[in-house]
């Protein structure tokens, strides 16, 4: 497997978790970091693969356009409840507040993390312009069939 060295900034706390929990802070930073995109993609294949439809997750995408992650947030930046009150998304989505609210809430941390995740990949990994993705299509994958 080709590598390439990185080197990103952490927070003191970071540093800390890392070396309580492995050998050393550079350690558990590769683990943490090789790790993540398969945590990532099992988890969206695994346990968020059919559990919403295509209008609850095109709602997740209209929400997230122009929202930043921000890692001390992290899991917590879905505020579709937000945009169904404030802007009516439900409506505009035709999807049923009440069921759609539910699924959030039963949302681990860890599951809504990579759907934010998900949701800013759409926006902000250029697939649109250099691939052609759109919506519909990035929501199929999900999607209840």
């Amino acid at each position: 497997m080709k590598s390439k060295k990185i080197g990103p900034q952490v927070s003191t706390q970071t540093i800390e978790f890392f070396g309580e929990k492995f050998k050393s802070t550079n350690a558990g930073a590769e683990y943490t970091l090789a790790a993540f995109p398969g945590l990532y993609q099992a988890t969206l294949t695994r346990e968020i693969k059919g559990v919403f439809t295509a209008g609850e997750l095109s709602l997740m995408l209209d929400v997230f356009n122009a929202t930043m992650l921000t890692p001390a947030l992290a899991g917590q930046h879905l505020n579709c409840i937000d945009g169904m009150e404030l802007d009516h998304l439900d409506e505009k989505w035709e999807i049923n507040k009440a069921e759609f609210t539910k699924k959030l809430n039963a949302l681990t941390i860890f599951q809504a993390n990579c759907l934010e995740i998900w949701a800013n990949g759409f926006w902000y990994s250029g697939a649109t312009e250099t691939r052609g993705l759109d919506l519909e299509k990035y929501v199929a994958v999900l999607a209840t069939k």
